[in-house]
């Protein structure tokens, strides 16, 4: 029987904990990959690394394209200089950018922290996530709430 390939961009749900190796890679969760070495874009946040795959840039330049003239060209210049393009490894693997990992506090040889959320993933500086968490559940909880109804 021929093996199959999922091709449809995963959901990214749950908390994983993975070590920062020594070349700045850390892996992706198994759950996450969608396809053999799978494109992904990782933009640089103020506290964070967010991670996407090409359907969220898509959505993106949908809505950057509605924009008029000059604020469409500053939004996608904006979103260029902050967005870096990687593939994840024949290991499962992303290669984290090393400036903006050390920016936002992540560090070879330390925990990152992958949190999922549904469209895309966030990376975290271990401890600074752990700071965050707690609240930022709360908020999400009772946010969820008045979706549950």
């Amino acid at each position: 029987m021929p093996e199959t390939t999922q091709t449809e961009t995963p959901v990214f749900t749950r908390e994983y904990r993975n070590a920062v190796d020594a070349q700045w890679r850390v892996t992706v969760p198994s759950a996450w990959r969608f396809a053999d070495r799978a494109e992904f874009y990782i933009r640089r946040r103020t506290d964070h690394l967010e991670v996407f795959p090409r359907s969220e840039l898509d959505r993106f330049l949908a809505w950057a394209n509605a924009l008029p003239g000059r604020d469409r060209v500053d939004a996608l210049e904006e979103w260029g200089n902050t967005t870096e393009q990687v593939k994840i490894d024949s290991a499962g693997r992303l290669t984290l950018p090393l400036k903006w990992a050390k920016e936002v506090g992540i560090d070879v040889k330390q925990n990152a922290v992958l949190l999922g959320a549904i469209v895309n993933f966030k990376i975290w500086n271990e401890t600074q996530y752990d700071t965050v968490a707690a609240e930022r559940r709360v908020r999400g909880k009772t946010l969820l709430e008045k979706y549950d109804g």
